[in-house]
């Protein structure tokens, strides 16, 4: 019985093992945002690369020309300092990309100059 008792904890931590590395490797925020201003993105991100990378894809411009989407480093209470940002507009860049450091927190906000102006679409984060 004992013998089992063994194998069986040995297969269990061998499992995890080999499952946590391929659930870190996987982090992907999927996000619908529909704005006038601002939204920040739900939770934080904890990078598990040196690079937090993304795409959107817009369905509804609202009669704006253009937005972003800026990165912080995550906090309790404010978040730090503004890391960078990436402006798209109807015609231009869909992907954005910022280098991160392993293992720190991250959030990120869109943002739009034009304020009263409706921007509808979907964005996915690979962190």
């Amino acid at each position: 019985m004992a013998k089992k008792m063994k194998y069986c904890a040995v297969a269990f931590v061998f499992s995890l093992g080999l499952l946590i590395p391929l659930t870190a490797y996987a982090a992907i925020n999927n996000v619908s945002y529909d704005f006038k201003h601002m939204v920040p993105v739900s939770g934080k991100m904890t990078a598990t690369k040196a690079t937090l990378s993304g795409s959107v894809s817009v369905n509804n411009w609202g009669k704006d020309n253009s937005f972003g989407v800026k990165l912080f480093k995550h906090r309790v209470i404010l978040n730090d300092i503004y890391k960078g940002g990436t402006y798209f507009s109807p015609t231009g860049n869909k992907k954005f990309s910022y280098t991160v450091a392993k293992g720190k927190s991250y959030c990120a906000e869109f943002w739009k100059t034009q304020n009263g102006k409706y921007i509808k679409g979907k964005a996915s984060f690979s962190y």
